[in-house]
């Protein structure tokens, strides 16, 4: 009996090492990106209407917030750190969104690592559709896909979003500042 239980916990503990994310973000990195966004204070000069950085803004919001968003080609890569407070978590959000704003077939992606531990924690994609054919020029937001990590919704999408949250990583440290 006692040889049985080894062989599940030991089949069990290989399952999980080979469903976990082989390519996620390290917890480095992650902690990288925290600390670029914090410290650039970018495009500098501020009022400078003609301004060729990559860097559009960084600003500090209230209770320690801070936010910066990079422009790549035609999509904005927005970071913004939420330092804990209380109970809440430590976390890192991302938002990848075009740069032209809202306008119909457009896609705005939302990803969110509440332990800092390079996995996501929750994702969103949201697309910009016609409201209906009588009123093709009308936006309305509808979410086509959603991941959440600890209730395990919308497991199907975990790749995707971790690979956009690691490409966003690599984005941030390759770009930021500039």
């Amino acid at each position: 009996m006692l040889q049985k239980s080894n062989c599940v916990v030991l089949a069990s503990l290989l399952l999980g090492i080979m469903i976990a994310p082989v390519h996620a973000a390290e917890r480095e990195d992650v902690r990288k990106v925290i600390n670029l966004v914090t410290s650039v204070k970018m495009p500098f000069p501020e009022r400078l209407s003609r301004n060729r950085a990559k860097t559009e803004r960084v600003w500090l919001e209230r209770q320690g917030a801070t936010t910066g968003c990079i422009q790549i080609e035609d999509r904005q890569w927005c970071y913004e750190h939420i330092p804990p407070l209380g109970n809440r978590a430590e976390m890192l959000r991302i938002r990848n969104e075009p740069s032209r704003g809202v306008y119909i077939g457009a896609l705005f992606h939302y990803i969110v690592d509440y332990d800092l531990d390079g996995l996501i924690d929750l994702g969103s994609t949201t697309k910009i559709e016609a409201l209906n054919d009588r009123r093709p020029r009308t936006p309305i937001a509808d979410v086509i896909q959603f991941y959440h990590r600890s209730t395990k919704r919308g497991e199907q999408f975990a790749s995707d979003f971790q690979k956009m949250y690691d490409e966003g990583i690599q984005i941030a440290l390759k770009y930021f500042g500039e």
